[in-house]
């Protein structure tokens, strides 16, 4: 004779997997389809397509934008603050977020060393750690291949120490995804890079020097669903990509 516990347990369960194929939660056991997140680097190359998977995913309740212009980007779940991230980020903007995705990031050619040194480190840090006090449990940040706090070259040595520290503050979960050369088409014109990013894409076919940057995205929006904690290297990116689609699909 079946027991009355199996009996609701089964029920629970079907129930839940109702609620979500219909994209509605009825009870706390489907709470995982009601995410909240703040996203910094929204207008980035990378931050663009984080967001339009963000607000395309039926389990992103809300999706909250920083950044330092109005933005134009009109959605009935995004909020957009603009915010002075020299001055140091508002801390009323992070409560009642459960998720932080950090694409900020630039390059010492277009901002000089101090510039690169601001946004890469100081900014993301700032970003992190107020994500942090404000309870937030996942922290989702993009870094670079060959990061590491000990490199004498000044990109992957800050990209590196930043890795380090946000590893360090204890989110209850935290993914680093370090993408190889990526593939994209800027908005920005750089003839010269343009070509090597060209060229590389129909070399590197085994895809482990360079990733299409679409992909970075969907990795770092699918993990939110998952377990996914630590470092993500370029395969790793490619593969949750995949399944991301897959799952979407």
């Amino acid at each position: 004779m079946i027991s009355h516990v199996f009996v609701s347990l089964l029920i629970s369960v079907v129930l839940c997997k109702e609620d979500a194929l219909s994209g509605q939660c009825s009870s706390d056991t489907c709470e995982m389809n009601n995410f909240r997140v703040i996203l910094a680097g929204a207008t980035g190359e990378t931050g663009r397509l984080v967001l339009d998977n963000l607000l395309k995913d039926k389990r992103i309740s809300k999706v909250t934008t920083l950044g330092r212009r109005e933005s134009t980007i009109q959605h009935e779940k995004l909020e957009h603050r603009v915010v002075d991230f020299e001055a140091g980020l508002p801390e009323d903007v992070f409560p009642e977020h459960d998720v932080a995705i950090c694409t900020l990031g630039t390059t010492r050619g277009k901002s000089g060393k101090e510039g690169f040194i601001r946004v890469d480190r100081d900014y993301v840090l700032d970003f992190a750690g107020k994500s942090k006090s404000a309870g937030i449990k996942q922290f989702h940040m993009m870094s670079s291949q060959g990061a590491n706090a000990g490199s004498y070259f000044l990109y992957t040595q800050i990209k590196g120490e930043v890795d380090d520290k946000i590893q360090g503050m204890d989110f209850e979960r935290s993914a680093i995804y370090r993408p190889a050369v990526l593939l994209v088409k800027r908005q920005e014109r750089r003839m010269m890079e343009s070509a090597a990013i060209s060229l590389l894409g129909w070399v590197d076919r085994g895809r482990s020097m360079s990733v299409p940057i679409g992909d970075v995205a969907a990795a770092m929006v699918g993990s939110i669903f998952d377990s996914t904690s630590g470092i993500v290297d370029n395969h790793a990116i490619i593969d949750k990509a995949k399944s991301y689609r897959q799952a979407e699909s």
